[in-house]
């Protein structure tokens, strides 16, 4: 069977010890911002789009410049299933905002919100998603 994949952008934002999800409106889980790289888009470009879109917050990655080259550094770059025959190559994030103002897009979330490690436990969270959420706590500064 052949496979066809999109590739895609996940951001786990953290401030204050604390996560932010939203609550994807289709799906009823608690993911990270995030969404399709558009044509033309770098993995950049579309990270900080989609998480203003999404979350109302401003990013910074901090891409590194080497000569002529802009250097990303992604958590890590995952391939996970959609649907049979369909995958998403996903470059996820760890960042925190550096300005904006927190809302709620009702187009495609039903709910945005900090999570605590602990909160973390209380939801329906996949386990992928808190494994992620919990480094991302421990590792943004």
């Amino acid at each position: 069977m052949k496979i066809t994949r999109d590739f895609v952008v996940a951001a786990f934002l953290v401030k204050d010890k604390k996560v932010l999800l939203v609550k994807h409106k289709k799906l009823k889980l608690w993911l990270p911002a995030g969404g399709h790289i558009d044509k033309d888009e770098t993995p950049e470009e579309a990270t900080v789009r989609e998480v203003k879109e999404e979350t109302g917050y401003d990013i910074n990655l901090n891409p590194e410049k080497f000569h002529k080259i802009k250097i990303l550094h992604p958590h890590h770059i995952e391939i996970h299933p959609i649907i049979e025959g369909h995958e998403h190559i996903c470059f996820v994030f760890f960042t925190k905002p550096i300005g904006g103002e927190l809302k709620v897009n009702p187009k495609e979330h039903d709910d945005v919100k900090w999570f605590s490690k602990e909160d973390l436990n209380k939801e329906n969270i996949p386990i992928e998603v808190k494994t992620f959420a919990e480094q991302a706590i421990d590792e943004v500064k």
